[in-house]
This record gives structure tokens, C-alpha cells and sequence, in this order.
């Protein structure tokens, strides 16, 4: 890619960015069904032929944000662990699950999780995401070494009530800090699992 490219590779994200963040600020405000295109590239200062390069519609963009925070939320989950290692859930820490962090660091697309006219199927993408990680990269040892905890029913659980907790914190306007919502996660963690094996990388 030459440098020219380069330049307008990074234009076209950073403009794409800003109608993601008018979105996301539009849909606080009046709820997604009431927002229009004509809203969208008012918010975001553009004109509606440059939302059109982009975008087909408000399901568009709004099916690209959905994709690139679900990538990131199963990217994030997977950032602090090699393929092949075991952690012993007893010696994990706040630093250990980076995805309370990144929760707290993105509160305006997160927060959309606890308004009624949300974006349709948000709520099926975190606990999803989370699932697709404990099914894709991770073997679990339960603290019963007799029982296996690895089938897939055990896991979508697992999933759902981490996802469960994390919307609560969030409704709660974040009453505890990351690392101490990180801290809850991995208590609850340790109390079935004894450790776990990173099967692969993303």
C-alpha cells in the first residue's frame, strides 16, 4: 500500500468513526428508531453523498459498529493469553481480564445495552462473543477434576452469567471500578474452575 493509500485508508476510518460516534450519541438521545440518515450526517457534520460511500443505510453502519465491537470484545478477551499456556485461576488479578477495561473505556456504545429502543439484536452480542472465546481458545479444568466443565451447554452458561454481571454493572452506571468488577468475575471464576489451557489464538 503506498503512502497516499495509507492517507486515505485512514481518512476513510477516521470519517467512518465519526458517523459511528454521531450514531451512538443519536441513539442515546431519541432511541434507534427514530434516528434518520439525515440526522446521522447532520450530528457528524458530512453531507449524505459521503454517507453514502459508505453506507447503504442506518442498518449498515449500524451492522458494521455491531461487527467491529464484537471483534474487539472477543479480542480483548483473549489479549493477556498465549497459545499452549495454563493459568491457574488462584494467581489471576485485576490484569488478567482486560475486558471490564475495555467495557469502561467504550461506556457510550456500552451503555446502549441498557436503553429500550437499542439497536435490534445488540443484546445477543456480548454473551455470544463471550462464548465463542471459552468455546474457541480455552479448556477448562474444573475444581471437581472428576467433572468436565469443557461441553458446550456449560459454557454458554458461563457465558450469559459473565454477560449478566457485566450489563449489571453497566445499569448501575459502573459503581465499582474495572479492576474490582475484574476481581468479582475471577472470584466467581475460581470458585468452579482451577485452571484453564489456551488452546489456540484468535
Amino acid at each position: 500500500m503506498t503512502s497516499s493509500e495509507k492517507r486515505s485508508s485512514k481518512q476513510s476510518e477516521r470519517t467512518k468513526n465519526n458517523f459511528k460516534q454521531a450514531f451512538i450519541s443519536l441513539v442515546h438521545a431519541k432511541g434507534f428508531s427514530h434516528v434518520s440518515v439525515t440526522d446521522i450526517v447532520k450530528k457528524a457534520d458530512y453531507n449524505r453523498t459521503t454517507f453514502y460511500l459508505y453506507y447503504q443505510d442506518k442498518y449498515c453502519l449500524s451492522d458494521e459498529l455491531k461487527a467491529q465491537m464484537y471483534q474487539q470484545i472477543k479480542d480483548t478477551s483473549m489479549n493477556k493469553y498465549e497459545k499452549g499456556k495454563s493459568v491457574t485461576t488462584g494467581t489471576m488479578n485485576s490484569g488478567s481480564f482486560e475486558l471490564t477495561h475495555f467495557i469502561y473505556a467504550n461506556q457510550p456504545f456500552f451503555n446502549l445495552y441498557i436503553i429500550e429502543d437499542t439497536i435490534p439484536s445488540l443484546h445477543r452480542d456480548l454473551p455470544q462473543a463471550i462464548y465463542e472465546v471459552l468455546k474457541e481458545h480455552f479448556q477448562l479444568v474444573s475444581v471437581n477434576q472428576d467433572r468436565d466443565i469443557n461441553y458446550d451447554a456449560h459454557k454458554l452458561y458461563m457465558a450469559h452469567g459473565t454477560a449478566g454481571l457485566l450489563v449489571d454493572w453497566i445499569e448501575k452506571e459502573y459503581p465499582i471500578s474495572p479492576n474490582d468488577m475484574a476481581e468479582r468475575l475471577i472470584h466467581i471464576l475460581e470458585s468452579f474452575a482451577k485452571e484453564f489451557k489456551v488452546t489456540s489464538r484468535g
